[in-house]
């Protein structure tokens, strides 16, 4: 026993058996495992329902839903098809949005951009059709970009 300090007493339950106290870095461990457990579904769960795949095409949806031509912008990507020689963007959108899978095309246009004859590239007067999912929007001062009606 040390001076000064009265000895420890051990407890004991009703039926007067000796009980055991937890120690105190066992209780710390254990609960700080249950809070990394509860962070880690939280995690996944937002995860899971907000990925970055998703808000990127939520993205490029209400940019073109905000606005059935999107001028100065260009959705890159998802090219199915390119036809040069297009004289508009109206023009180009009545090729992309007629056109019927067949052959090599397999899948229908549901977008489109056209670029226009001051584009800085030898992709003047192109008009590109796209599968709008696999695209996403940049700014093109010499492009008009679109979504095929329903």
């Amino acid at each position: 026993q040390l001076s000064g300090f009265p000895e420890m007493q051990s407890a004991s339950d009703q039926d007067g058996h000796q009980t055991r106290a937890i120690p105190l870095r066992k209780v710390v461990i254990l609960l700080a495992g249950m809070v990394a457990a509860v962070l880690a579904v939280v995690v996944i769960a937002g995860t899971a329902r907000n990925s970055l795949q998703t808000s990127q095409i939520a993205a490029t949806g209400q940019i073109a839903d905000a606005y059935s031509v999107s001028k100065d912008v260009e959705f890159w990507g998802g090219d199915l098809m390119c036809v040069t020689k297009v004289k508009s963007a109206q023009a180009c959108c009545d090729i992309c949005c007629n056109t019927v899978p067949f052959a090599l095309v397999t899948v229908k246009p549901d977008a489109y951009v056209w670029k226009d004859e001051n584009h800085h590239s030898n992709h003047n007067n192109w008009c590109c059709c796209k599968n709008f999912v696999l695209s996403h929007p940049q700014r093109n001062d010499h492009a008009v970009s679109g979504k095929c009606p329903p």
